[in-house]
């Protein structure tokens, strides 16, 4: 018998593959269509330009050995079993899709990473003089899941 628990897992995963999906053929667009030293303007406050992020958030802790990158590759593999188990023990819809999506933004890194030993990133978002930092979908997905879980304690924080 299907459970509601059931359907929301099924339903998170789903929507996590497909995170997964934009991802990874975002990245594989990118790799084909952009060179290394192209710049696409897409907007007047939206570039995409190829680069590789051997490190991880905002370009910190570059892997500068094959000892610094299995550290990063563990790393990021002991953190998604962690946001596994918090998926498994969700106790709302709302932490299931959050998690779900942190998972499977973390897991087109983490391909990547193994792949290319660094993460494809491409879009350059700017006001004026001033540019974000060089992202892809994965780490859109992970900063919205987080968000989510943000507004998940906001909202359990006031009904109690």
């Amino acid at each position: 018998m299907l459970t509601s628990n059931t359907l929301s897992k099924a339903g998170s995963i789903i929507i996590g593959a497909i995170v997964l999906l934009c991802d990874q053929f975002s990245k594989l667009w990118a790799l084909k269509n952009i060179s290394s030293h192209d710049v696409l303007s897409i907007s007047p406050h939206l570039n995409l330009i190829l680069t590789f992020n051997p490190g991880v958030t905002f370009g910190l802790l570059h892997a500068h050995s094959t000892l610094h990158y299995i550290m990063l590759v563990l790393g990021a593999c002991v953190l998604l079993c962690i946001v596994c188990s918090w998926w498994w023990k969700a106790e709302n819809i709302l932490q299931r899709y959050s998690t779900s999506i942190i998972i499977f933004g973390a897991i087109g890194n983490l391909a990547d990473r193994i792949r290319f030993r660094a993460v494809v990133d491409f879009i350059d978002f700017y006001i004026a003089d001033w540019h974000w930092y060089t992202f892809n979908l994965a780490d859109s997905a992970i900063v919205l899941g987080v968000s989510l879980l943000f507004l998940d304690t906001f909202l359990n924080n006031k009904t109690h």
